[in-house]
């Protein structure tokens, strides 16, 4: 329920794809829903991520450009731009902060030891940027030179992938300063 909960804009741009085949449609839903969460979180939470206001604008932005010129491929092109925007952040902030992307994601749960030394830390980030700059130019690919329902299931499937390898091969390179549950002897 939490998924739901956290990603109906996500979840109201893939009903609405599958059912209309409209992009258009359902990125112009996404854009909707994506707002209403916002508002909500602001009056819930009073804040809402600068990440997140930009992301709707550049979704915005292209809706309007698609819904203009007729022509859904502006809003293939939001994919990639959030991709290698989330790179750049990550880049950036690694050298403006001594911040990681791994140390954000692992925040909560105190997964991450910190030990971890910053070099490390570093190939982790750089691996992520890559990922991430190569998957804006596969999209790319992808979408023109594939079909629509073909660049959606791709995209819908892929991200999920890249994302999940992406955490599943950083907690491997930093598997020596991982917190992992301390066993019970047995009584």
């Amino acid at each position: 329920m939490t998924f739901l909960k956290e990603n109906y804009p996500i979840v109201g741009f893939i009903v609405a794809y599958l059912i209309t085949k409209n992009l258009i449609l359902a990125a112009a839903i996404w854009s909707g829903l994506t707002l209403v969460q916002m508002i909500v979180h602001y009056f819930t939470k009073k804040e809402v991520k600068k990440s997140h206001v930009a992301l709707f604008f550049v979704g915005l932005a292209l809706v309007a450009l698609a819904y203009y010129f007729d022509d859904d491929d502006f809003i293939k092109w939001k994919t990639s731009i959030a991709v290698w925007a989330g790179a750049l952040f990550i880049l950036i902030r690694q050298f403006a902060s001594n911040k990681y992307v791994i140390q954000d994601l692992t925040k909560a749960s105190g997964l991450i030891k910190d030990t971890a030394p910053k070099q490390l830390l570093a190939k982790v980030n750089w691996l992520w940027v890559v990922s991430l700059a190569l998957y804006g130019g596969l999209n790319l690919y992808i979408a023109f030179n594939f079909s629509t329902d073909f660049w959606f299931y791709f995209k819908l499937i892929s991200m999920f992938v890249l994302l999940f390898g992406l955490l599943i091969t950083s907690i491997v390179m930093l598997k020596e300063h991982v917190h992992l549950e301390e066993e019970q002897p047995n009584q």
